[in-house]
């Protein structure tokens, strides 16, 4: 196969479910620090009005590996990730198509990450609240990769956090981008 060929195969693919992506800081700087149209394909779900599972196939089918990135909306991620999962990812489970691919969220909490623990505003961590979204990428296929939570979106230390997540999600992607190339 030529290597064009399997540059186009062997991509990162970004599932953004962001309902104010324009009005968005924290979400806009962690893409515009990893999207690379060569190596990342990006796909807004909040653009799609119908999922044509067809469509979808072929470009999970090229996909190396799936990042999930949303904002934290009451403890979920907003209803369109919900709708992809219920139309795309449950009529793909266990196919040649995602079988195996990693899968990670990335996600921004409004609180700082106190507020996300036993005793803290919100009583449990993210992790915990990941939990539904880790058992469906399981039960398709996919390999479960650790989360990244880039919290305190709307504290005081915002444009720290964003910093520090925007070089993390950074390595994220490039390790994904180093591990689809080895493949070749």
């Amino acid at each position: 196969m030529e290597l064009e060929n399997m540059r186009e195969k062997n991509k990162v693919v970004i599932l953004l479910a962001h309902p104010n992506f324009d009005e968005s800081q924290a979400n806009k700087e962690l893409l515009d620090a990893v999207y690379n149209p060569a190596e990342v394909e990006l796909y807004n779900l909040y653009s799609e009005k119908e999922y044509s599972v067809a469509e979808w196939a072929t470009i999970m089918t090229r996909a190396s590996s799936v990042i999930l990135q949303f904002p934290f909306y009451w403890m979920a991620a907003p209803s369109k990730l919900k709708e992809w999962q219920d139309t795309v990812l449950n009529t793909l489970a266990k196919t040649p198509a995602i079988s195996g691919k990693p899968c990670t969220v990335v996600t921004t909490t409004g609180w700082s990450q106190d507020s996300y623990r036993s005793g803290g505003k919100v009583g449990f961590t993210v992790d915990e609240l990941l939990r539904p979204y880790q058992a469906g990428v399981t039960y398709a296929g996919m390999v479960w990769k650790s989360p990244l939570i880039v919290y305190g979106i709307g504290t005081s230390n915002s444009a720290k956090n964003i910093s520090i997540g925007v070089e993390q999600y950074k390595n994220i992607v490039n390790q994904y981008i180093q591990t689809s190339q080895e493949i070749w």
